[in-house]
């Protein structure tokens, strides 16, 4: 429930790292919310009908409909008290936030997007499990039914290619680099004393390259190709990689989504 005693609906793909940030934010403020969780493409009329866009994260307010996931960032920070808000107060500082929060968003998460998917295409049978470990039963079945087509849309709508895929990964690369020049000089967050929207972006982000087991959704670990598990083991072993790990230590709370699917439900 909101603040305001009205529910909250988030539309997710379980495993997304933008619906990750959204998440997130929701648990930080300690607002309460249904996680309406689907199988990817099989979302679009769970968001047609509450009025969203195509895209999740999707989140359903009293207020009406927040279809980015810096907008549910922006809606969670309004029920923080100024010392835990994400968005510090000081303009310097939070131009700073907004500047980072950018680049990650339009940058860093489409990178990790498309490299992660690029290391799990190569297996047909583990990228049907990835995409399947989201979403209620019947929509899992129909997604282990329409395996081939909805991969070959994927693969087209992500440019799941070897060219625009090794641009992915230098971008990656090269934010990871800033990241960790930031870092160098000892500091514990990016901006600031403390734990702010950039931060939260940059590790959920990430959280995909990273496969930590305290990503705010059980991540199919057991099925990743050896690709993907080798780029996620050299990721987390970067400087970059490592604070993205002590922030979902340290900084991740115990997710408070109600009613979304369970991993172990049997797809038929």
């Amino acid at each position: 429930m909101s603040r305001s005693g009205a529910p909250l609906r988030l539309i997710t793909i379980g495993f997304s790292h933008y619906c990750e940030k959204a998440r997130w934010a929701l648990d930080h403020a300690g607002l309460d919310y249904v996680e309406d969780d689907h199988v990817p493409i099989l979302h679009f009329a769970a968001n047609r009908a509450a009025g969203a866009k195509r895209t999740v994260p999707a989140l359903v307010t009293p207020r009406g409909v927040l279809g980015e996931s810096s907008d549910i960032l922006r809606f969670a920070d309004e029920h923080l008290p100024g010392e835990r808000k994400l968005f510090p107060a000081e303009p310097a500082l939070r131009a700073e936030v907004e500047r980072l929060v950018t680049l990650f968003d339009r940058s860093l998460g489409p990178a990790v997007r498309r490299v992660a998917y690029a290391h799990m295409f190569g297996d047909r049978g583990r990228t049907r499990d990835l995409v399947t470990s989201t979403g209620p039963a019947w929509e899992r079945r129909i997604g282990r039914l329409l395996t081939v087509p909805m991969q070959a849309l994927m693969r087209r709508a992500l440019g799941l290619y070897p060219g625009p895929t090794a641009r992915s990964q230098a971008r990656l690369d090269e934010i990871y680099v800033e990241v960790a020049a930031l870092l160098q000089d000892g500091r514990r967050f990016l901006v600031g004393d403390r734990f702010t929207a950039a931060d939260l972006t940059f590790a959920a982000l990430s959280g995909p390259a990273l496969m930590t087991p305290r990503y705010g959704y059980p991540l199919p670990l057991d099925r990743l190709t050896p690709a993907a598990a080798d780029w996620a083991a050299r990721t987390r072993a970067t400087p970059a990689g490592q604070f993205a790990l002590r922030l979902f230590t340290e900084e991740r709370p115990p997710v408070r989504a109600q009613g979304r699917s369970d991993m172990s439900e049997k797809t038929g």
